[in-house]
């Protein structure tokens, strides 16, 4: 210790060096090696666990030199000592620390000697540390040979001067502690040593297989090799997840990393209505998305859509989000522990990944890193004339927009659900008056929309026909798409109907036109009179046109110069020939790029062609999991952007409601547990060990089944690590979220009804049956259906009709 200057123990020497030195020196030495209560701990701070008596002034020789030699301990700056050296009891015991007085930490490798027990009385050195998890940390733990055994103190007996201060184990008040009884002190038998019997045990049978290695005809069946069980990690929701409305405020402190646009000011949120506690989502059918590049792949059909027609209104705005999810049973084969699925070798645990990351969804992107939803504005000359009372004139907006960016067909979906309903103010300029617009984020059906493998099959084979034309280095021909151009209606000048057209015969003269002032449908008229095509902006078409003029003006030329305009044609068109040779010619790297090009999957699924003519040809598209779209930043401040977070959000809290409430449902539903009263008694630690012995031989040879993965894939959208259990009082969080009207009491004593050792809630004995058992083929008491409740248990009759 550092007040005795070595590092033996004070008592290994009590019979030397101490002659000469009456009881008062002694208590001046340990006054003065033990911690300086009254220098080194600050004023009024006396150390926990001993106190001692005043040192006399005629102590002046021996160790009571040393208490005026002794440096003084620094004061914390709160008044707490920084160090510390007292007697104390054992309270607590694992396999590699402990705790003294329920309050100092310690490890055992620092402690000297035989490591002590709970109930002994050590001789502790600690440090204060403020920064960690326990404040007081031990340095050094040496047990104390007079009360070894015992975790009491003996109050009021005189000190024995031959004992040394091996008997320094007496209470603050008691003075120094004397000899005890040890016979009469020992505590019966602990369980607390019952880790060191297990493993003793195990080394004995192992060496007994080892010597026993003969061939007999019955042998017990091999143990199930140990596991490492993770760490325990559960997600709960902070907030209350009904949560019908919103605005500026509740968005800035339910989302603190979401981007608030400076426009929005409420939003309705229609999923509460859509997807009510008693009628959940449920992922019934596969649906995936397969997205072709747009600048080498060509569709294969007509698109019949408009995006941007002349009266477009943007005062409301319809949207959609597409999902992108495996069927049932793969979803719970990617996110559940199934039981049945565990082996020896591997635990099955490995590879799955979390619900979120799971589900997608088809998402608009503009640029690198904008998303947004994919929609457009509402015409009322192509989907009606009243988006606020007739509910299919959105539905129709949603279809045409999406089939006008995407090239899908959403006309088959049956269900057409209303998540979110977002409203901005915009602020008068110097075009537009002030005015509201509204957003309507649609989540359709879009698995029952999804092709059969016949028409699936043929679709694959007009690509495939597509791909083997551009590797033999001849032309795809496109399709006509009677698609408006996207910006035509912004590019015109105001006044134009449209109506005026330009018939189609011979090309007029270079001289006579007028590039700047020509409009949209002469340019077109002009191209498609020189064999040109006549597709996209009126920038492009300008440009199209002037490099063609530029060529007839540098040709006429020539001919005026020279005067054999016949030769020279021959030439251009020799020329032309070579070129079309050479593209011809494709190289196997092209041949490689364009085959991965029009790869197309073996299931249905489908077929994405982002058109190159919105958001000025910046759109494209992209499948991201629900996981990423909830991981934004506040940096990502566009309109777009925030309705995809927004949705993402409120589809989260979707499905932990939805989960959560499995959960409480299955619980209410559970039968109280059996208490048997043979197992809290501990007489017979022998019986105790064998009936484990003989529990672990059967555990080994059952065989669980997982019954309910309805219910195991609830508990795993919270239990990260898969561990198999919730911790009481996380389950009761999880159910407060549920907004049930229901007391913390009553939630508390649900959350604790099926709680074991540690308030550890079991959910695999809900979700898992004996392979065999009768419960295996019947349907489980936890399933789809609700049972009928009073409502004084939290369950209303919420059964839906058979």
């Amino acid at each position: 210790m550092s007040g005795y200057g070595n590092h033996k123990s004070p008592w290994d020497n009590r019979n030397q060096g101490m002659g000469g030195m009456n009881n008062y020196q002694q208590q001046g030495m340990m006054q003065s090696g033990m911690g300086m209560q009254q220098g080194g701990m600050g004023q009024g701070m006396a150390p926990v666990g001993i106190s001692y008596p005043a040192p006399r002034s005629n102590q002046n020789s021996g160790y009571g030199q040393m208490q005026n030699q002794m440096p003084v301990q620094p004061l914390m700056g709160s008044g707490t000592p920084s160090n510390r050296v007292f007697t104390g009891t054992v309270t607590k015991l694992h396999d590699n620390f402990g705790f003294v007085d329920e309050d100092v930490f310690f490890q055992t490798n620092i402690c000297k000697g035989p490591v002590p027990l709970v109930g002994d009385r050590v001789l502790v050195e600690a440090t204060y540390n403020a920064n960690m998890p326990f404040k007081w940390n031990a340095t050094r733990v040496t047990p104390l040979p007079g009360s070894q055994g015992s975790g009491s103190s003996l109050l009021g007996t005189q000190p024995n001067p031959t004992r040394g201060f091996g008997d320094m184990g007496g209470d603050m008040g008691g003075g120094m502690g004397g000899g005890r009884d040890r016979g009469r002190d020992r505590p019966p038998r602990r369980r607390d040593d019952k880790w060191n019997r297990d493993q003793k045990r195990g080394e004995r049978e192992r060496s007994s297989r080892k010597r026993s290695r003969t061939k007999t005809k019955s042998r017990s069946p091999p143990r199930r090799r140990a596991r490492n069980l993770p760490r325990y990690s559960v997600s709960v929701p902070k907030v209350v997840l009904n949560f019908p409305k919103s605005n500026v405020i509740e968005l800035k402190k339910r989302y603190n990393s979401l981007y608030i646009p400076s426009d929005f000011f409420t939003a309705n949120h229609s999923w509460n209505e859509a997807f009510p506690v008693d009628s959940p989502f449920r992922v019934s059918a596969p649906s995936s998305f397969t997205i072709f590049n747009k600048e080498h792949v060509d569709p294969v059909y007509h698109n019949k859509f408009q995006y941007d027609p002349e009266d477009a209104d943007y005062s409301y705005v319809a949207k959609v989000m597409l999902l992108a999810s495996p069927s049932e049973e793969d979803l719970y084969e990617k996110t559940c522990h199934l039981i049945e699925k565990d082996s020896e070798e591997k635990d099955s645990r490995e590879g799955l990944v979390h619900p979120s990351r799971a589900l997608k969804f088809l998402v608009g992107l503009k640029g690198k890193s904008e998303t947004m939803a994919i929609g457009g504005p509402w015409s009322p000359s192509l989907d009606g004339a009243d988006p606020k009372n007739d509910p299919s004139v959105l539905i129709k907006t949603a279809i045409r927009t999406c089939g006008a960016m995407t090239g899908i067909d959403l006309s088959n979906c049956t269900k057409w659900t209303k998540f979110i309903e977002i409203h901005y103010r915009r602020q008068a300029s110097s075009t537009k008056p002030a005015r509201t617009e509204t957003v309507v984020l649609f989540f359709p059906d879009i698995w029952n929309a999804m092709p059969n493998k016949i028409d699936y099959d043929a679709t694959c084979e007009l690509y495939a026909k597509n791909c083997q034309l551009k590797m033999e280095g001849k032309c795809v021909k496109l399709p006509e798409m009677d698609i408006t151009d996207m910006d035509a209606s912004v590019n015109e000048e105001e006044g134009d109907d449209g109506e005026e057209t330009v018939k189609r015969g011979d090309p007029t003269h270079w001289k006579e036109l007028d590039l700047k002032n020509m409009k949209v449908n002469e340019l077109k008229s002009e191209l498609e009179a020189r064999g040109q095509s006549s597709k996209g902006l009126k920038s492009q078409l300008q440009a199209r046109l002037q490099k063609l003029v530029k060529s007839e003006e540098e040709a006429e030329e020539r001919k005026n110069v020279d005067g054999e305009p016949m030769e020279e044609d021959k030439e251009e068109k020799k020329d032309e020939e070579v070129e079309d040779e050479k593209e011809k010619e494709l190289d196997e790297k092209t041949k490689e790029k364009i085959k991965n090009y029009y790869k197309t999957p073996s299931s249905p699924c489908f077929f994405v062609h982002p058109n190159t003519k919105v958001k000025s040809g910046k759109f494209d598209c992209r499948v991201e999991t629900l996981s990423v779209l909830l991981d934004y930043r506040s940096d990502d401040n566009k309109e777009g952007t925030f309705e995809i977070s927004l949705f993402a959000e409120l589809f989260n809290e979707m499905l932990m409601r939805d989960n959560a409430f499995k959960i409480y449902r299955a619980i209410v539903n559970a039968p109280e547990p059996v208490k048997d009263d043979k197992k809290e008694k501990k007489d017979d630690e022998k019986k105790d060990e064998k009936d484990e012995e003989e529990e672990n031989k059967v555990e080994t040879e059952k065989k669980m089944f997982t019954r309910n993965r309805d219910l195991l894939l609830g508990c795993s959208y919270f239990d990260l690590s898969h561990i198999g259990y919730f911790e009481a009082k996380d389950l009761e969080d999880i159910f407060l979220t549920l907004d049930l009207e229901l007391s913390r009491a009553e939630v508390k004593k649900l959350a604790s009804k099926l709680a074991g050792a540690k308030d550890h809630v079991n959910y695999r004995v809900l979700t898992d049956v004996e392979v065999g058992s009768p419960e295996q083929g019947r349907k489980s008491a936890f399933g789809d259906r609700f049972s009928t409740r009073d409502n004084s248990e939290g369950i209303v009759d919420l059964q839906g009709p058979e």
